[in-house]
């Protein structure tokens, strides 16, 4: 069933910050290994991720694209400081049948696809997140439809529980970059990253974001916010930038979580990783 959210211009800066991208609507899909929450009232994108039971990402942090031009407040997902994320259609399918996006509803299969079109200020997105029994999928694909100079462009955003310890990355040419976290506020990684995982000694848990192809990406690129509420992941596409009309460009990553020992965690981890590697390459994992 589409949903569709028409949006009235020319209203006042207060009015927009009032006014939500969609209903305050939570949808649950819940996979074998998966149990992904969508929220309307963020633009229908993810509110919380579970594995096996274990909460690996939380609602207390947007996800999803958020964008500001230079020198103006953000839009996007749970953001409407500078207005409004136009959301024009939505869908959810699972296991291939079609289904409503109706308050408090939980759907089980095996493969869930939500694909939503809207608007974000002078970018058109087409959002797809798909969730399998084990991995969740997105994909943001942009176009620009005014010359703008963006101040911040956050393709993906991930609010990771505040107890993750470390994390770890695999650059491009093979580089492994780790850490601890501190909640010092600052960013962590900092960089175009295969692949970035960081490890949860409370639940036992590794939670992985594996890029098909690393995102070219300004200011802190690919980077942990490092906080007491959460240790976020940010992906920044852009950064102080001159982007012009008509340009096109896609963001694509991979989110997957694994059990493992504190004492292991760093090569289950790169085994996840190597694993998700090679499915993606043999399509068994694909859009």
């Amino acid at each position: 069933m589409k949903r569709i959210a028409i949006f009235l211009t020319g209203c006042s800066l207060a009015t927009a910050q009032a006014l939500k991208p969609g209903p305050p609507s939570l949808v649950t899909v819940q996979t074998r290994d998966l149990t992904v929450e969508f929220a309307g009232d963020r633009a229908w994108t993810i509110h919380r991720i579970l594995h096996a039971g274990e909460l690996i990402a939380d609602k207390n942090g947007f996800y999803g694209t958020v964008f500001a031009e230079e020198g103006g407040k953000w839009i996007g997902t749970g953001h409407n400081e500078g207005g409004i994320e136009q959301v024009l259609e939505t869908t959810l399918t699972v296991d291939g049948r079609v289904c409503e996006l109706v308050d408090k509803v939980q759907y089980t299969g095996s493969r869930a696809v939500i694909e939503k079109r809207s608007v974000i200020g002078p970018l058109r997105l087409q959002a797809t997140y798909v969730v399998t029994d084990d991995a969740v999928l997105e994909r943001h694909r942009y176009e620009v439809t005014a010359d703008v100079k963006i101040g911040t462009l956050y393709g993906f955003m991930h609010a990771w529980l505040p107890r993750t310890a470390e994390w770890m990355a695999q650059m491009p040419d093979g580089a492994i970059k780790d850490g601890v976290f501190d909640n010092s506020g600052d960013f962590k990684l900092k960089d175009d990253p295969k692949w970035t995982a960081l490890y949860d000694p409370g639940a036992k848990r590794i939670a992985l974001a594996w890029f098909p192809e690393p995102l070219a990406g300004q200011g802190i690129k690919t980077a942990y916010w490092d906080k007491t509420v959460y240790h976020k992941l940010y992906t920044q596409l852009y950064s102080h930038s001159e982007v012009k009309k008509g340009m096109k460009f896609e963001a694509v990553m991979v989110v997957r979580s694994a059990a493992a020992d504190a004492s292991s965690w760093k090569s289950a981890a790169r085994k996840l990783a190597a694993e998700t590697a090679a499915r993606h390459a043999d399509k068994s994992l694909h859009f």
